[in-house]
Parts: structure tokens; sequence; C-alpha cells
């Protein structure tokens, strides 16, 4: 294994959790292997397979420290994993994925530079199962920064999709446990939640892992599910996760980074708390978890009726449609709709906060015309004639001719 010399800290476990991949994990190790940064230990946690992962991975022999387990799950995997773990810092490895060769080079340096730091992550690129080549592989987008905390980042959207592309501090994942035993989908998003709870994320803008893709069922042997039913799992787990939290994290949290004085404490500044009401209800909203964004809405909306939205706050508002599953729950509910117009009522002048929350139904609207879906307009069509009056509807009209304009004349 090449290495360099380590100084400051006790190095990086790996836990690789695997369940039936004896065709994709000799890669996925060895991708581990060839890392530029000295290893601690390779943790191969096998979550009761069946096939011939344990003859697989013995052929690395004390390299690879092996553990077997009934089958329980990733979640319940990673836990046996760290058990045994014994470095200051955790990479929690895929069975069937790559990783770059400088990877955990690259994600120690800023967890080693800074004691706040309890997580870094960098980017992902994704490849068919047969189609190793770099060449062939695509790159994953993830959001364009913004001053926002990774944390909220997070919340609104679990953009990291490959756990691998992530770095953490050991003693971040030892403070979440016991882990949750009802977590058996979205496993990285619940760590990656978990952790960013405590500290400072670090981006690392380097490609860190080559995620491999292909069709099949996921999850422990009792809950294997397929490509059709992944959406309404996925949901229901994102709600488990986020809804706790928006119960336990203090105001302040929506606005302010975790090392920040003001993180903690009540905010008193009504723009202030206006802007982290907005935060917290696009976040409910995005996750479909309704009552918590209504009364987040409804209660920032009625802060300084007579002072218009800033354009953060505007832009925050305009994802809380943006669901990437889909916003049929209000398409069906009228009233929920009729809610968040009335909502609106709170400021002097509605539209302020009606035009950027309909945005997304605008888009809604262009995909369903392009790709000739009636049903999709219809839906889209009678969501916004409930919510937006025709004054509304009016100033979002002219809202968009303006920025037309003003795209035409930069081009």
């Amino acid at each position: 294994m090449p290495h360099n010399e380590q100084t400051g800290h006790a190095g990086i476990s790996v836990i690789l959790a695997t369940y039936e991949r004896s065709g994709f994990i000799a890669a996925a190790i060895q991708s581990i292997l060839d890392q530029t940064q000295e290893l601690r230990e390779i943790i191969v946690v096998d979550d009761g397979s069946k096939d011939e992962t344990a003859d697989v991975v013995a052929t690395f022999g004390d390299r690879v420290t092996y553990l077997r387990q009934e089958n329980a799950g990733k979640l319940a995997a990673i836990a046996r994993g760290l058990d045994h773990a014994t470095g200051d810092f955790v990479w929690i490895m895929d069975d069937d994925d790559l990783a770059t060769p400088d990877a955990m080079e690259a994600l120690l340096e800023p967890l080693a530079a800074d004691p706040r730091c309890v997580m870094s992550y960098g980017r992902m690129s994704r490849f068919e199962d047969g189609e190793e080549d770099t060449g062939s592989d695509s790159d994953v987008p993830y959001p364009p920064p913004d001053d926002r905390s990774f944390l909220v980042r997070l919340m609104e959207d679990c953009f990291i999709t490959g756990h691998p592309c992530v770095l953490v501090r050991r003693a971040a994942l030892e403070d979440m446990r016991p882990f949750r035993r009802d977590i058996l989908a979205s496993v990285d998003y619940y760590l990656h939640l978990g952790v960013a709870t405590q500290g400072k994320t670090v981006f690392v803008d380097r490609l860190v892992l080559r995620q491999r893709q292909h069709r099949g069922s996921r999850g422990p042997s009792a809950l294997r599910y397929g490509e059709n039913d992944r959406n309404a799992r996925w949901i229901m787990h994102d709600k488990m996760l986020i809804g706790p939290l928006l119960q336990s994290l203090p105001l302040g949290a929506y606005i302010y980074h975790s090392g920040d004085a003001r993180y903690g404490s009540p905010l008193t500044d009504p723009s202030e708390k206006r802007r982290a009401l907005f935060q917290k209800a696009t976040i409910a909203a995005r996750k479909k978890l309704w009552p918590v964004a209504l009364d987040a809405l409804d209660e920032g909306a009625a802060l300084m009726p007579s002072t218009s939205l800033t354009a953060e706050e505007r832009r925050i508002i305009s994802k809380a449609l943006g669901c990437r599953y889909g916003i049929d729950e209000v398409h069906d509910d009228p009233d929920l709709v009729r809610r968040l117009r009335g909502i609106a009522q709170h400021r002097d002048d509605p539209s302020d906060l009606l035009v950027p929350l309909s945005r997304p139904l605008l888009h809604e609207l262009k995909i369903a015309r392009r790709e000739k879906d009636g049903l999709r307009a219809r839906k889209a069509l009678a969501t916004w004639k409930t919510l937006m009056p025709w004054r509304s509807s009016v100033a979002a009209l002219r809202e968009i001719f303006d920025r037309n304009a003003k795209r035409l004349a930069r081009h």
C-alpha cells in the first residue's frame, strides 16, 4: 500500500459494509489499497452474504480484516465495523464503487488542519457497470455554492449520494450511537446529517469517487426493494430523518454556521428570524412535512409585513415547491394550496411571497410542455389558479419578462 508519513493523528479506518457483491468487492478493495494516503486499517463487514464474498476478501490476506454477521442491513454492518475501528477518522466505502487514488489524501487535509472540522467531502462521477474505463464517466453536479451552512443545504436536499465521497471524525460517529434501528434506507443521509450537526464540514473540489451504476435490489434481505418503490421509501425515510431535526434545531441553525455563537441563541432581530423561518419552511415543504412548513411560513410571513423580502429570502422560498419527488400531494389538496395563499395575505403585498413561491409551478408547466404530458400540465395549472390571485399572476409574468429581457441584453 503506498503511504505518506502521518503526524498529528491516529490515521484512517476504512469500513466496507458488503452484501452479496463478490463480483465487485475486489475492485473496491483494490481502489482502497491503491490510496496515496496511508490507511490505518481496512475492515470488511460481511452482512450475511451467501455468495463467494468471504473467499474474495481472503485473497487480500492480512491487509484486510474480515468480519461476518447475520444479515441486518448496512447501518448495522457499519456499527459492527465501528466497534473495531481505531483510527481518528473513518472512511465508509461502498462495496461496488471505486475511489480515486488520492481521495483520502485530499479529504484528510482539512480534517487534519482544523479540529473544528468533523467532515469533508469531494466530488463524484458515475459509470455504468461494465464500462470501467474513466472515459465513460459522467460527473455528478452539486448545487452551486452559497453562504448557507452545509447542514441547511443538506437538509434541503441530499446532494451527496455516495458515502465514500465523505471522510468523518470517528468521534462524531461515536456521538451518534446507538444508531437508530428503524433506518433501513437513506443510511448515508442519516449519517451525514448526524455528523453535520456536530461541527464544520469542508468541501474539497476534487474527484474522489467513481460510483458504479447498475440495476438490482438493495437493502437487507428482509427489506429488499427495487426501483419502482424507491422513491416512496426515500420520502418516508427523509421524513423520519428531517422531522426530528426540525423539532430540535435552534432557529439560529437555519442561518448561521455551527461555529457561530449565534447558532444556538434565540433570534431577536426580526429580519434574521424571518429568514430562518422561511428556510425552515422550505426544508419542511421539500420533505413533505407540511404542518411544520405551513406553521413556519405563516410565522415568517407575519414578520415585518411592510418590508419587502430580500433576494435571498425570495431564493429560499422559490425552492419550497421544488421537491425532487414531485408535489402530487400539493396538486391533490386544494385546501393546502388555499392555506398557502392565505398565508401570503399577512404581507402588505401578497405577491411578494406568492411570486417566488409559484416559480416551481412554471417549471412544471415547461417540463409538461416539453414532454407533452397533458396531465402534469393540468395539475400544475390548476394549482397555479388556486394559489395565485390575478395581481400575483401578472407580477409573476412581468418578472419572467424582465428576467428574459436582461438575459437577452447580456447576449
